[in-house]
């Protein structure tokens, strides 16, 4: 289900939270931001927004379209984020981001640490939330790339 203005969230909260067995949650202000200070868009348009949420979205399903020796079905990757059955509500954080394929990002070589930090920078998270005290249940940071999983867990 895509509920998609404030007030609707409200009314739809407790179904959500009986029904559904996951929900990401992305805010419309929080998209619009990260366009404008990340992206530098100066007014972000709907297909621009959508074309940032499905960047995220394929990313999220990597580790479900190419299976490596974790998180390969949506049990898995659903059941190590959620501690309880109410507590479902995911946020989430993406770098670097990028929306249009014509442009070559320059790529700089960077830490594994470094790009944890920035995935819980207030920055790049996509629902607005006060993140003052930076305190998580969980996360699942999925790095692309040719990482060392020694350097994967000294960041951690």
């Amino acid at each position: 289900d895509v509920v998609v203005q404030p007030y609707n969230s409200l009314l739809t909260l407790k179904r959500l939270t009986l029904n559904a067995d996951c929900v990401v949650v992305l805010d419309n202000t929080a998209l619009n931001r990260i366009a404008v200070d990340r992206l530098h868009i100066s007014n972000p348009t709907f297909a621009q927004t959508n074309a940032l949420v499905s960047t995220v979205m394929a990313a999220s399903t990597t580790t479900l379209r190419y299976p490596g020796y974790m998180n390969n079905d949506l049990i898995g990757l659903i059941a190590s984020l959620i501690p309880t059955t109410r507590c479902h509500f995911l946020m989430t954080g993406y770098t670097p981001i990028t929306i249009d394929p014509n442009i070559q990002m320059t790529v700089r070589k960077t830490s594994v640490l470094d790009v944890m930090r920035r995935l819980l920078s207030h920055k790049n998270i996509m629902m607005s939330a006060p993140m003052r005290r930076g305190c998580y249940i969980s996360i699942l940071n999925i790095i692309q790339g040719d990482v060392d999983p020694g350097q994967a867990h000294k960041s951690l």
